[in-house]
């Protein structure tokens, strides 16, 4: 560990140095600046101040010459092997806004906390572009610069190259994030369906309402990934965020969109989606057939135009599994990113679900599960359902011979009821036994 005793003064020609030992016993040396500008006494006292800083940064001994931010950014991007292309464009975009502002010659050492405050505010301020423009970043923007420039100069810090981050403490305000966005229903989602012109923008729109995929997997899913008979979609970590493999399972209408646009591709088409009916030419020409699409279909376009429709398969799929982690592992994100963008939406099925005012659910998820449901559960289902129908059958008959019998006996004024008497209460119309909703929900769950 340096200590006091370990930084000398020594002289190199016309400049003053510091000279010490590091962890590993080997001299380094310090240049302090020239004797020209320095007495002996003023470099004196840089070298205990060097003393001082080894002291309580020790690390610091061990630390050589640092590189340039240009040059570090292309190391860390070489150590970087796992990341995606768009992920290495939005680091490189980052690191050029800040050399921008502090120059790319600039070693990494040299960066201090206050020119990376200085910055942030530098980016808050608007900018004039060629036109004239003036033009403000968005808070959600810098954040995403700053917290790339946190990662670059962690890297360096896990390196051993800088002994701390200067990004550590710059805290930026991000954008709040609002949990009404808008619920596509069943019945919206059949009219977008239906007015979409061809089959590859409905399976593009299927795919991230009803599988829970991003935009991009959504484009990059190819045939081959289709377990046709498992009903599955293997997404292949190289189409995924998380460059890890991934099983969807299809739902019923999923498969039934997917395979209509099957029977329409082309020979030789390998993508789900094909380029010549959804271009990749940019997003902002995706957003505007969308929403032609949606105007079509009577509907007012939503804030995130593809991001609510996985936010809205998402929440579906906690509704259906009742299991995070499962829910988790199909939407491929962790359970914070869940709970933090993808839940807290409050839909009127659960308003309605909570006041008792909607339809009977437990016979909805009947009806929309019956298809999956094994040949047990179908006929268990049809005893139960066969054995109410029967029963209020009966007794609607009897209660119909009953009335239209006349009863001679019968007066014409009205006896009095004897006390606690129901006999000329109105009839109450028969409901499915709460037993048998049991039984029902316990065939779904």
């Amino acid at each position: 560990m340096a200590d006091r005793a370990t930084v000398s003064l020594s002289s190199n020609g016309a400049y003053w140095q510091a000279s010490y030992y590091d962890t590993a016993g080997r001299r380094r040396a310090k240049s302090l600046g020239p004797k020209s500008t320095l007495s002996r006494r003023q470099a004196l006292v840089l070298c205990e101040r060097l003393a001082v800083e080894l002291i309580n940064q020790p690390q610091r001994a061990d630390l050589g010459r640092p590189p340039t931010i240009d040059q570090w950014v292309k190391t860390f991007l070489g150590l970087k092997l796992d990341l995606s292309s768009s992920g290495r464009r939005a680091y490189q975009l980052a690191a050029s806004r800040f050399m921008d502002h502090a120059g790319c010659g600039m070693r990494i050492d040299r960066i201090t906390p206050s020119l990376a405050a200085e910055w942030v505010t530098a980016l808050s301020s608007p900018t004039e572009d060629a036109d004239q423009n003036r033009t403000t970043l968005s808070p959600a923007t810098i954040a995403n610069y700053v917290r790339h420039m946190r990662a670059i100069l962690n890297e360096a810090v896990a390196q051993g190259v800088i002994p701390s981050n200067p990004f550590a403490r710059v805290r930026v305000s991000t954008k709040r994030l609002d949990r009404n966005w808008h619920y596509v229903t069943p019945e919206q989602l059949e009219a977008i369906l239906a007015h979409c012109p061809d089959a590859g923008w409905r399976a593009f729109i299927a795919l991230q309402r009803l599988g829970g995929l991003r935009r991009g997997e959504a484009l990059e899913l190819e045939w081959g990934m289709l377990d046709w008979d498992k009903r599955v979609l293997n997404l292949a970590g190289a189409i995924t965020k998380t460059n890890r493999d991934r099983a969807v399972p299809m739902s019923p209408l999923l498969h039934d969109v997917l395979m209509a646009a099957f029977s329409e591709a082309r020979d030789g088409e390998t993508l789900v989606v094909p380029p010549r009916q959804v271009p990749r030419s940019s997003i902002s020409n995706q957003h505007k057939r969308f929403r032609t699409i949606l105007k079509r279909a009577g509907l007012v376009p939503w804030e995130d135009l593809f991001q609510t429709l996985r936010r809205n398969a998402v929440q579906d799929l906690r509704h259906l599994l009742k299991d995070p982690w499962a829910v988790t592992t199909i939407a491929g994100h962790s359970e914070e990113v869940e709970r933090r963008y993808y839940l807290g939406n409050l839909r009127d099925d659960d308003v309605r679900r909570i006041t008792g005012a909607g339809p009977d659910f437990t016979l909805q998820r009947v009806v929309d599960q019956w298809s999956s449901l094994s040949e047990r559960a179908r006929a268990l289902i049809d005893r139960i359902v066969s054995r109410e129908f029967t029963a209020t059958t009966a007794t609607k008959t009897a209660t119909s011979e009953s009335c239209d019998r006349p009863d001679p006996s019968a007066k014409n004024e009205k006896e009095p009821l004897e006390p606690g008497s129901n006999r000329n209460a109105p009839r109450r119309t028969r409901t499915f036994d709460p037993l048998i909703k049991s039984q029902l929900l316990y065939q779904l769950s």
